[in-house]
């Protein structure tokens, strides 16, 4: 057994694992690397059609899989027989140790740093009356990773959420001025909930819809983030 080519292929294998797997915040590391280099993880816009990442990953897997289980076999057969377990106990609990990770990474972080958007978990469904007058029901998911408990200010961006942009609904989701929420989120807690905000359209529309993946902005003394993954 080489040792060289045992690290090579279980680091391929780990990479794949990485790559592939949704980790704490709803997606992969293989789809925010896609996005920056400029090609949607999707074949088609707004997470539809054929997931390249996924293939992509599973193609490095089956590589990283292969060699790996090769390599190990040579000293230890039986361990390479039951590789699959491991790396489907990897792959299963990938997300949960991710999280767990991020309270190591972000130990003695506080206020606006200690704060994570869980932003595909969200979702808003909003009503604009005639008269401007708008109501937005959001189911918002965040997590504080600090030592401490934050107040947090949320104000959802509509217009930023909407991905139809050549459509007469976008202007008037621009002109809507909503009042932000606040809510606490307890150390090393989670919010989960849902949250009403009433704001006024300036260019109104008599519509209600859904809309998913919400744009975030969040404030914590005085400290603003505006949390949008833009995973297209």
């Amino acid at each position: 057994m080489s040792r060289t080519r045992l690290v090579f292929s279980g680091a391929l294998l780990l990479f794949a694992i990485i790559f592939t797997c949704n980790h704490h915040l709803g997606f992969s590391v293989g789809d925010t690397m896609l996005s920056a280099i400029g090609i949607s993880p999707y074949t088609t816009s707004y997470l539809s059609g054929v997931h390249i990442t996924l293939f992509l990953g599973l193609g490095i897997f089956a590589c990283g899989f292969y060699l790996t289980r090769k390599e190990i076999g040579k000293s230890f057969p039986a361990l390479a027989k039951g590789l699959w377990i491991v790396v489907i106990a990897i792959v299963l609990s990938y997300s949960y140790m991710t999280d767990k990770f991020m309270y190591v990474a972000k130990w003695g972080a506080s206020g606006i740093n200690a704060v994570s958007y869980v932003q595909n978990a969200s979702s808003c469904t909003f009503n604009v009356l005639k008269t401007g007058e708008t109501r937005a029901t959001c189911d918002l998911t965040l997590k504080n990773y600090g030592r401490d408990s934050v107040s947090a200010v949320l104000l959802p961006d509509l217009a930023r959420s909407y991905k139809l942009k050549d459509d007469p609904l976008l202007e008037a989701l621009q002109s809507v001025q909503l009042r932000p929420v606040h809510v606490e989120i307890e150390r090393h807690g989670t919010f989960t909930g849902k949250l009403e905000f009433y704001g006024k359209a300036e260019s109104p529309l008599f519509v209600n819809g859904k809309l998913m993946d919400i744009v975030l902005d969040v404030g914590v003394d005085g400290a603003n983030t505006v949390f949008d993954y833009d995973i297209p």
